[in-house]
């Protein structure tokens, strides 16, 4: 009997001694895998600690980082600056309503499913970038969709100032109106870059004096996109002309950077590409409006996901506006008619003639502009998967048309004859059938008057 109870008792032991085993296993094992999450978090790469974060986000990347500081007077031997002719696109500004609505009410619930997954160990954001994140909250009033912002008016202000101290001669104080031409767009934003620009150039004391020329009702010289219907119906409402980013988006590159995000994030469902959109927009208008301040939002975002983002919108301005329809350049022929036959007259000596010309407008123009005056240009299309051969583009937003972007050519009487410098951004660029940034106006003539004298957009944009 009592061999039997020992039997029995042995057995009991062992029992409770497996069970305990299994027990401190699986709490071991997790607390290992607690450990081994909250070590992933901890070592995970932290956006909060880059000194010098990506900064280029397309056409809404701030001015602050294309800008010429270098403001030195311009005189090229022998020469004297004679007329100034300057297409600029606004300054930094606020989203649409629309934008600001979906980013006030829908972004706060990401943010807070964000931050539940990381308490729960889930994604691999880092402790500083979600500290980062709990802070954010939408501060802009939804109302106020579009106008421009306190950076967009510096940036404008400081072009202006840079310019008037590079052409010092030219651009003389105190302003007279008649040596002038200020033209804006009928959009707060364009009216009060100019403003910005002009205070800039001539000081706070004659921005009063100032006539700012209200634009004609249609805008066929700063919106004539607007006018054009072949364009309107080709492109801009034509979905078919938008497939090459269509295929960006379908592609392996480009999926591969949802589910890159989504596990960041820790979702266990694939993030749609409309919440991220979001995140991503909330990204960049953060650094528009705050350059040098940090945005919790481009936490979200590694590097890579940045350039490929970018890449998506250079291939949808690219077929928009730039060298992807020949209509989209075509209808650009006005404000090249207008430099050319401004710097026409003073060369052929035929007053009166005003000493600038200041136009304000939008990324539409400005990019094609640029395309008619064969800017930017590169070797061959951009397309949906030549991604890596275009690393290098000509054709890149962020640089060519960021907030404050402008296209400016400057005319000088050398002791030799007429010449035209070109600048984007404040620096000097060579212009196509010119050898030299210091171009003879014989050989502007040559590439820009044939274009200046067939201009005729009621033909060009007529179905």
């Amino acid at each position: 009997m009592s061999k039997l109870f020992n039997l029995i008792l042995l057995t009991l032991v062992l029992v409770l001694f497996v069970e305990a085993g299994k027990h401190s296993k699986k709490s071991y094992d997790k607390g290992k895998s607690k450990t081994l999450i909250n070590k992933k978090q901890k070592q995970a790469h932290c956006y909060d600690d880059i000194d010098s974060p990506y900064v280029f986000f397309g056409t809404k990347t701030s001015y602050r980082w294309n800008r010429n500081k270098n403001d030195d007077e311009v005189t090229p031997p022998g020469c004297v600056a004679q007329q100034f002719w300057l297409l600029a696109r606004h300054g930094s500004r606020n989203p649409t309503t629309e934008d600001m609505i979906k980013l006030k009410s829908v972004l706060p619930l990401i943010q807070s499913k964000i931050i539940s997954n990381h308490k729960a160990g889930r994604g691999s954001i880092c402790k500083d970038d979600i500290k980062n994140l709990e802070k954010w909250k939408f501060h802009a009033n939804v109302d106020d969709g579009e106008l421009l912002v306190k950076e967009g008016y510096k940036e404008l202000k400081g072009i202006g100032d840079r310019f008037q101290h590079r052409f010092r001669t030219l651009l003389t104080k105190p302003y007279v109106n008649s040596s002038y031409i200020f033209q804006h767009t009928n959009t707060e934003r364009t009216n009060a870059s100019a403003r910005a620009f002009a205070k800039g150039m001539f000081g706070k004391k004659n921005i009063a004096d100032v006539f700012f020329q209200k634009s004609s009702n249609p805008d066929i010289l700063l919106r004539f996109d607007q006018v054009c219907d072949k364009w309107k119906r080709k492109v801009q409402a034509n979905s078919d002309a938008q497939i090459e980013r269509t295929l960006f988006e379908e592609s392996d590159i480009f999926l591969s950077m949802i589910q890159s995000i989504t596990h960041r994030l820790g979702f266990s469902s694939t993030l749609n590409f409309s919440d991220i959109n979001l995140m991503y927009t909330m990204c960049l208008y953060d650094k528009a409006w705050h350059p040098k301040k940090l945005s919790p939002w481009c936490a979200v975002f590694s590097k890579e996901d940045l350039k490929i983002l970018e890449y998506r919108e250079d291939l949808e301005l690219y077929y928009e506006n730039g060298y992807g329809f020949p209509i989209n350049y075509e209808q650009a022929c006005l404000p090249l008619k207008n430099v050319y036959d401004s710097f026409r007259r003073v060369v052929d000596n035929i007053s009166p003639n005003p000493k600038g010309k200041f136009y304000f407008t939008h990324t539409g123009t400005i990019l094609k502009v640029m395309t008619r005056f064969g800017l930017f240009k590169d070797a061959m299309p951009v397309k949906h998967s030549n991604r890596e051969l275009m690393k290098h583009r000509e054709w890149r937003t962020s640089l060519i048309s960021s907030f404050g972007t402008h296209l400016a050519l400057v005319l000088f009487n050398c002791t030799d004859g007429h010449y035209v410098t070109a600048y984007v951004q404040e620096r000097p660029i060579k212009l196509p059938g010119c050898t030299n940034e210091l171009c003879k106006f014989s050989d502007f003539s040559a590439q820009y008057e044939p274009l200046a004298t067939s201009c005729d957009v009621e033909e060009t944009c007529r179905i």
